[in-house]
This record gives C-alpha cells, sequence and structure tokens, in this order.
C-alpha cells in the first residue's frame, strides 16, 4: 500500500507531494534511489525543478493562515492520528530503511520506536502555554507577551535517521501553526520524506500542511539557496554537516532570517577511574558503533583513565573484533555499509592519514566495499585529522589520561560541542564534571548516543547552537514574539 501510493503515472516513479497531490517534476526528470550494499535500485524519484519548489511554497503559505486558526485539539487529533497509523505501518517503515539507508533491523527498530513518542510530544504543542504576562511600572497598565506562528518553515534533513530527523525538522513547528516543505536527503527520499508525506496526508493534515520536494545531489544547492532567499520561507531548519550548515547559517544571517541548525559532532567518552570496566566497554561500543557511527552523536573519542586504560583497551578491541560488516537485512547485523562510496573513501583516507602520522590500529582499519570495518585507533594525537574531524564512521580512538581535569581538558579541545558521557561509580563526581563538560548534552552513566522528545536537544560551537530542538525549543524558534501593552485607565503624561 505505502509503496504504490505516492506513485506517479509513470508506474516506476515515485512522485512528490504538492498541495496535496502527488506529482512528478514538472520537466519529467528523475533520479535513483539506491541500495547502498549492492547498488541496486530502490526506488525511481522525482527531481524537483525550481518551479516545483515554488509551487510547494505557494501551498505552504496558503495553508497556513487557516492551518494556524484551526481548533488546537483539532491538530491535536491529527498527530495522535499519524501515530496510530505509524504504528500499523512500523515494520514497513523499518524494512525501507533497511534497504534504503543500510540500517540494521536493529536500528531500524530503534528509529521508528521514538517516533510514536515525538509525534505524541507534537500533539501535545497546540494547548501548550506560550503567552507571557508582565506587570508595569505604569498604573492601570497590563503588559501580554503572545506568539504566533512564524509562517513557512523550510526544512532540510539527513539521511543517517532520517525517519526521525525528518520528523523533528518539522512536526514541532507544525503543531505550532506553520505549514512547512520539506526536502530530504537524496540518499533517503523514501524514508526521510515520500512515506513521512504519506503518513501525514493518510492521518488528514489539510492540503499544503506538509509538502515534501524531492531532488539529486545536484538540486540540493537550488533548495538551499531558494530557503535562505524567498521571503515566503519564515524560517529554515537544518540537520546536516557542519559544512553546509555554515554555508546556510551565513546566508541567513545575511537577510535575517532564523535558522535551528543541528550539526556534526567530534564527541568524547570519559571513563573515570572507579568505573566499571565491562559496563564502559559496552555503553561506549553502542555510542562508537550504532548505525556503524554514522550519526551526529557517535563516540568517536574513549578518554580512559590510565589505570584502567590496559585493561580497556584490551576487552574494548575483543568485542569489537567479534563484529565484522554484515548485510543490514541480516537479523544479527551490527556493522552495516557506509551510505555511499564517497563516505566510504573519506573514512579510509581519514584512517590513512592517522596511520601515516604515528596512530595504531588495534582492530580493523580497512575498507571492505560497501563496508569499513570496526575500527579501534589508538595513538592518536590533537594534532591529527582523526582526533579534530568527525568520522561518521565505525571508527573510534582509545587516548589515557592521568586527571580529571585533563580529561575535561581532552574533551573540551573540540571546535565541536554535541554531546559527552561520563562513566563513574561516584554519581555525584560525574555530575559535577559533567558541568565543566563544553557540549549541549552531557550523559552520565550512558553513551554519547542518547536523546528523549521532551528533552532540549542542541549543540555548541561546530555542532550547531541554532536553538534547541524539541517542544520547549520550537516554541522559541518557530513562533514570534509580540509585546502588546494595554492602558487600562489614562494615566498622566509628562507633557
Amino acid at each position: 500500500m505505502l509503496e504504490r501510493a505516492y506513485k506517479t503515472e509513470s508506474p516506476d516513479v515515485h512522485a512528490m507531494l504538492i498541495d496535496g497531490k502527488w506529482l512528478s517534476a514538472s520537466n519529467g526528470a528523475t533520479f535513483d534511489d539506491l541500495n547502498p550494499v549492492d547498488g541496486s535500485l530502490v526506488a525511481r524519484i522525482a527531481d524537483a525543478t525550481a518551479e516545483d519548489l515554488d509551487a510547494a511554497i505557494v501551498a505552504a503559505k496558503v495553508a497556513q493562515p487557516a492551518w494556524e486558526a484551526m481548533a488546537p485539539f483539532a491538530k491535536s487529533a491529527l498527530f495522535l492520528n499519524a501515530a496510530r497509523i505509524f504504528e500499523e505501518r512500523k515494520n514497513e517503515f523499518a524494512q525501507a530503511l533497511i534497504a534504503e539507508t543500510g540500517s540494521s533491523f536493529g536500528k531500524a527498530m530503534f528509529e521508528c520506536s521514538v517516533v510514536p513518542t515525538a509525534l505524541l510530544e507534537a500533539a501535545a504543542l497546540p494547548t501548550r502555554e506560550i503567552g507571557e504576562i508582565y506587570a508595569s511600572q505604569t498604573p492601570g497598565k497590563i503588559n501580554r507577551v503572545v506568539r504566533r506562528a512564524a509562517g513557512v518553515v523550510g526544512a532540510i534533513s539527513p539521511w543517517n535517521f532520517p525517519l526521525y530527523l525528518s520528523l523533528r525538522a518539522f512536526m514541532h513547528a507544525v503543531a505550532l501553526g506553520n505549514t512547512a516543505v520539506l526536502k530530504p536527503s537524496e540518499d533517503s527520499p523514501l524514508t526521510g520524506g515520500l512515506l513521512i508525506g504519506k503518513l501525514f496526508a493518510d492521518a488528514g493534515f489539510p492540503a499544503g500542511v506538509l509538502n515534501v520536494v524531492t531532488t539529486s545531489r545536484d538540486g540540493a544547492a537550488m533548495v538551499g539557496d531558494t530557503f535562505v532567499n524567498d521571503p515566503r520561507i519564515n524560517v529554515l531548519s537544518f540537520t546536516g554537516s557542519t559544512h553546509v550548515g555554515k554555508m546556510l547559517s551565513t546566508g541567513c544571517a545575511a537577510v535575517f532570517k532564523p535558522i535551528m541548525l543541528e550539526l556534526g559532532g567530534k564527541n568524547a567518552s570519559i571513563v573515570l577511574d572507579d568505573a566499571d570496566v565491562d559496563r564502559a566497554v559496552d555503553l561506549n561500543f553502542f555510542g562508537a558503533f550504532m548505525h556503524q557511527g554514522q550519526i551526529c552523536m557517535s563516540t568517536d573519542r574513549i578518554l580512559v583513565h590510565r589505570s584502567l586504560y590496559d585493561t580497556f583497551v584490551r576487552k574494548f578491541v575483543a568485542k569489537t573484533a567479534q563484529f565484522q560488516p554484515t548485510a543490514p537485512n541480516e537479523m544479527h547485523c551490527v556493522i552495516g555499509p557506509i551510505i555511499n562510496t564517497r563516505q566510504l573513501r573519506r573514512i579510509e583516507r581519514m584512517v590513512g592519514e592517522a596511520v601515516a602520522a604515528g596512530a595504531v590500529i588495534e582492530t580493523g582499519g580497512k575498507a571492505e566495499d560497501p563496508y569499513f570495518q570496526p575500527t579501534v585507533l589508538t595513538a592518536v594525537s590533537p594534532n591529527m585529522a582523526a582526533w579534530r574531524e568527525e568520522f561518521f564512521g565505525p571508527v573510534t580512538t582509545i587516548t589515557p589520561f592521568d586527571t580529571d581535569e585533563q580529561a575535561i581538558s581532552l574533551a573540551n579541545d573540540s571546535a565541536y560541542g554535541l554531546t559527552g558521557s561520563i562513566i563513574t561509580s561516584d554519581v555525584t563526581r560525574g555530575e559535577m564534571l559533567a558541568e565543566r563538560f563544553a557540549a549541549g548534552m552531557i550523559h552520565v552513566n550512558d553513551s554519547t548516543v542518547h536523546e528523549d522528545a521532551h528533552c532540549p536537544f542542541s549543540g555548541h560551537g561546530a555542532s550547531g547552537g541554532g536553538g534547541k530542538w524539541g517542544p520547549r525549543g520550537a516554541i522559541e524558534a518557530f513562533t514570534v514574539q509580540r509585546w502588546i501593552s494595554t492602558q487600562r485607565e489614562p494615566h498622566p503624561l509628562p507633557f
């Protein structure tokens, strides 16, 4: 049912959702959505033109006033309906994630498990309190601060957690009365866009509230430029690379347009001298190799107290060596394929350069196209790219430290600041150290990979810093504030 519902008049082409209609590209162009394991065709996707994008923006602009005016419980009911339908289709979404993005079954089900919760959080937003009353120095005056929807949100989402991160890019904004134009990654147009569009259409969302425009890699810049420069787009929502995020942020600054950003990370986990080594190994293995390290929250740097270092390295390497790359449709898969050859070669190059500069491969270290072996590096120094740039692949580094002060200094030695973890048997010690960790999210006795839909998800520095994802942050990001004062009785004027 899902597969056929959004196909065009050409039975093998998957259409875009614009103003409630499933449409081909205006010039008939398509691009191929390929399985990362064997390069086979997953789907042929409509490749939008500038005219198609304009039509989507027009639809969102026209639909926005009526959508914002809809009763809040009516909006909430649609999100609840979407959550219900998603539960019915969860296995179909999971299979699509496996085929399109190389997700293992476990990762696909993990991603699907957070979607209903997120939709329920969005359902609660329409009735959330967003106004304030302030006192006045002037007798008889009342000050009200009110918020209204910003208007139309342009959303650009990534391929690594395409289902959840695409939803997060727009769902809170829509719940607050905005409409959206979503552009998913060219590597995940189904799971990051068209399947979501079908879900929202079937849930009963009005035409134009969510529009999904798909493009090939060649068309991505056109969409980004339009979202930045078109005044009908009121807010830009972007999750992706720091490089692209910097360009979009610079463009938005030039036209005074708000932008929500979630970018890369070079995340560190600190294993203190009182930590349970076996638990620390398990937490950091999960953090480093979940979805073969293709997560912004992945644990790229493991910092271990010197008293535990040798034992930790031995146990961590032994566990890592047990997991070899396997096809993602195999139930026991942990290390699946890299999303594309371009990224595979980048990982290979980073590891090779690190070794040439003196790093040591404890296990792994080689590409087995389309896979990369799970890899552990030691003797990585701060002057190496392997220390400073995110791998976005199944590679992590282990570095010793001697004091808590040194551990925090090493953890904070990064332009990024997304997430971090501290593993210790002394929770108070961990919490106090977390307050000195220069990252937006720090998890004591958990891995760096963690998110709760209702909590503020954000990073510092090159990890974004452009707002906080989650319901409360969405109110700041996707609504505009007005101070309205009312003088209820005459007051004396100075002249």
